[in-house]
């Protein structure tokens, strides 16, 4: 018996729930994960999870095992990596979840600069556009909009998505301007309902908030279609302004009201809690915040280009 893969088979599944799900992020088979457990059943003459049907529960001794487990294990990945780094940079696997319209504006670039600096590891990036739980998917690092850290989940802020309301042209000469935070109530809108599901929208301006309700025509949790909905010059919408750059600096996209600002949306990195962060992940952290800095490079471009959004995008 392998004492060490039976140990880390039995954190895995208590960690996603599952035998089928710890073998599928461990790269093997059913059996050998549920043989792994078992082995390590008979060794420690202990019953670790109650196996039924429906479900697995841990026994007051498996809590008990797991936790000490958890610490073993991060001991020694601890200890192999203040070895292998210091020598030869980071090593191993790296699997990274994006959203998306980050990943394609500059995650995956920024993602491919990391691994230059670090030749001897080796990424996968995926791309959702939906809340992904690194623990349960098997992820080192989850890069999303904020949420709430909930049990297993550490979060760590990398940085502020600034978002303006936009239309083109054609849109504004068909269907005015609005003048005033209020006037936006009857334009037509594509809106994202994952990001803010209560078609609200709040403008501040010297300490002062108004929220305003939308009816928005498009719902959407992709950033795509409502891009594609603004750009057809029937509908308004609230973006992030990372993902028009190019359309704010060249004029193909007006910026609504912009002598107000809209509440940021927060870029997080989440990862598994545990007493010691892998190096990979804090590494990569590190990476992102220097990258990006407090007016990112978008911002700066934009400001540039059209000064007179200096103020709605918080610099």
């Amino acid at each position: 018996m392998n004492e060490l893969s039976c140990i880390r088979a039995f954190v895995k599944v208590v960690e996603v729930g599952s035998f089928a799900e710890a073998a599928r992020q461990s790269g093997t088979v059913k059996s050998v994960i549920s043989k792994r457990v078992s082995q390590l059943e008979e060794h420690l003459e202990l019953q670790l999870i109650q196996r039924s049907t429906r479900r697995l529960t841990i026994t007051e001794g498996g809590a008990e095992f797991y936790e000490r487990s958890t610490h073993l294990l991060a001991g020694l990945e601890e200890a192999k990596e203040a070895v292998s780094s210091v020598e030869w940079g980071l090593t191993g696997n790296f699997k990274v979840s994006c959203i998306s319209s980050f990943s394609a504006s500059y995650l995956a670039v920024d993602l491919c600069e990391f691994q230059r600096e670090h030749p001897n590891l080796k990424v996968e990036l995926q791309q959702h556009d939906r809340f992904c739980d690194p623990v349960q998917e098997g992820f080192d690092i989850c890069v999303q909009p904020s949420g709430p850290a909930r049990g297993s989940l550490e979060k760590v802020d990398l940085l502020s998505l600034r978002r303006l309301i936009v239309a083109t042209p054609n849109y504004i000469e068909k269907n005015g301007k609005p003048l005033s935070p209020i006037d936006i109530s009857s334009h037509r809108f594509a809106h994202n309902s994952h990001i803010a599901p209560d078609s609200m929208i709040r403008f501040n301006k010297k300490g002062q908030s108004i929220e305003v309700p939308i009816t928005p025509d498009i719902l959407t949790n992709t950033i795509w279609m409502m891009h594609a909905a603004v750009m057809q010059g029937e509908h308004m919408a609230m973006m992030p302004a990372f993902f028009i750059e190019k359309e704010l600096v060249s004029g193909k996209l007006i910026p609504i009201l912009p002598d107000f600002k809209i509440p940021s949306a927060q870029l997080c990195a989440f990862y598994k809690r545990s007493p010691f962060v892998p190096m990979k992940v804090r590494i990569f952290i590190n990476f992102l915040k220097q990258k990006y800095g407090n007016i990112p490079s978008w911002e700066r471009r934009i400001i540039e280009k059209r000064p007179e959004l200096a103020f709605a995008l918080g610099a």
